[in-house]
């Protein structure tokens, strides 16, 4: 469980899909510590997920308000199996297609960071998938 400043607390969701979503908000929103919150732990994904923490740091007052004011689109959830996921998107600020995977530990989802910088983004034969509107 995560408590915010403002004294409510955020349960991470129990769903692939929204803890996907949740995630790509939160850092649009600059609410780093929340999008950090849903990084799988190891040495690669807090490493790229850092590199990511000083880039937004360092943009423009403008930027992260385009960032913060940007909604998640094109959203096509991809079920690979019980404990992975793909989700691809963009965003209304961006609109570059980006895509983070989901994995199941310890009963929790988190985000595989380094896919998104290393994979070719294909999907394995068989996956499921479903195109969702913004939320």
């Amino acid at each position: 469980m995560y408590s915010s400043c403002s004294g409510s607390n955020y349960q991470k969701p129990g769903d692939p899909l929204e803890a996907g979503r949740d995630f790509i908000q939160f850092a649009l929103e600059g609410k780093m510590e929340k999008a950090k919150s849903f990084i799988l732990p190891d040495a690669d994904n807090e490493r790229l997920f850092s590199e990511i923490e000083k880039k937004y740091a360092e943009a423009s007052n403008e930027e992260k308000e385009e960032y913060r004011n940007a909604s998640i689109q094109k959203i096509r959830f991809q079920s690979l199996n019980d404990s992975t996921a793909i989700l691809r998107y963009s965003n209304s600020y961006k609109k570059e297609d980006s895509k983070i995977k989901l994995v199941k530990t310890g009963g929790e989802w988190w985000v595989d960071f380094k896919y998104t910088f290393t994979s070719d983004g294909d999907a394995e034969p068989g996956s499921s998938q479903n195109t969702l509107p913004p939320q």
